[in-house]
């Protein structure tokens, strides 16, 4: 009852081997992935992936970065594309803001990404959001927001970030990566598990440092978690899949 809800095996590193990378996920005990787009030309992958392997399940996302070199037509028609196909995906994402590079795109990305908060109100869909570099700035506009099912990946930010996170009853998601992170093991310590989902981010994010990810991997992930949690595999899989329920799997 394994869970990977954040992974992009359109990624050329799974040209060659996706399908037994699919059937090692499958060993482990993964049920659903959930693959994440971040344009529309890997928007359009995604659905793809998700008619050949229905341990996929899609979520389509405009990628903060990327969605900046956008004319406003070509925005448009990124959400569009969203909303065309709200009734395919489970969730919106990757979306957020990035403030890696600096802060000198930050009034666009602030525009985009409300946009892309109004479209997942509009929807009624989950949104797993990329907040690199720009963790206090994503948390406050989704606080201004009326979503109720928010999903921080591979969120770096602080501890009082962390608990207004908690506080709204959103979610964090546990990368492998875990296995020689202090960051994400004080997360896991410090957080309720009914705040907890696993993901891998593949191909990156890999616990070996260099290495590819992959979402088998997430099982590593939970294992950690369930050490620090105090528990056994089976229940901290078995409460990570609930969450996974709530959120993905029932209507608000």
């Amino acid at each position: 009852m394994l869970v990977d809800i954040h992974a992009h095996l359109h990624s050329d590193a799974f040209k060659n081997d996706l399908n037994e990378v699919i059937e090692r996920a499958k060993k482990v005990g993964v049920l659903y992935i959930i693959e994440a787009g971040l344009d529309l030309e890997t928007n359009k992958k995604v659905l793809e992936l998700a008619k050949k392997f229905s341990i996929i399940k899609p979520s389509l996302g405009v990628y903060p970065t990327d969605a900046i070199k956008l004319t406003n037509e070509e925005l448009e028609s990124s959400l569009n594309f969203i909303r065309q196909n709200k009734e395919n995906i489970l969730a919106i994402g990757e979306v957020g803001l990035d403030f890696n590079e600096g802060k000198e795109t930050e009034k666009q990305q602030r525009e985009i990404f409300q946009k892309v908060i109004n479209l997942a109100q509009e929807l009624k869909k989950p949104l797993i959001v990329h907040s690199r570099k720009a963790e206090e700035e994503c948390v406050q506009m989704l606080e201004s927001s009326t979503l109720k099912k928010v999903i921080f990946h591979c969120f770096n930010g602080n501890f009082k970030l962390v608990k207004r996170i908690e506080n709204k009853n959103w979610f964090l998601s546990i990368p492998p990566i875990i296995l020689r992170s202090l960051h994400f093991q004080s997360i896991v310590n410090n957080v309720s598990i009914e705040n907890l989902l696993t993901e891998t981010d593949s191909p990156y994010l890999a616990p070996p440092p260099k290495t590819r990810n992959e979402p088998a991997f997430v099982k590593l992930a939970v294992e950690r978690i369930a050490e620090i949690k105090n528990l056994t595999f089976e229940e901290t899989q078995n409460l990570i899949f609930k969450n996974f329920q709530n959120i993905f799997l029932k209507q608000f």
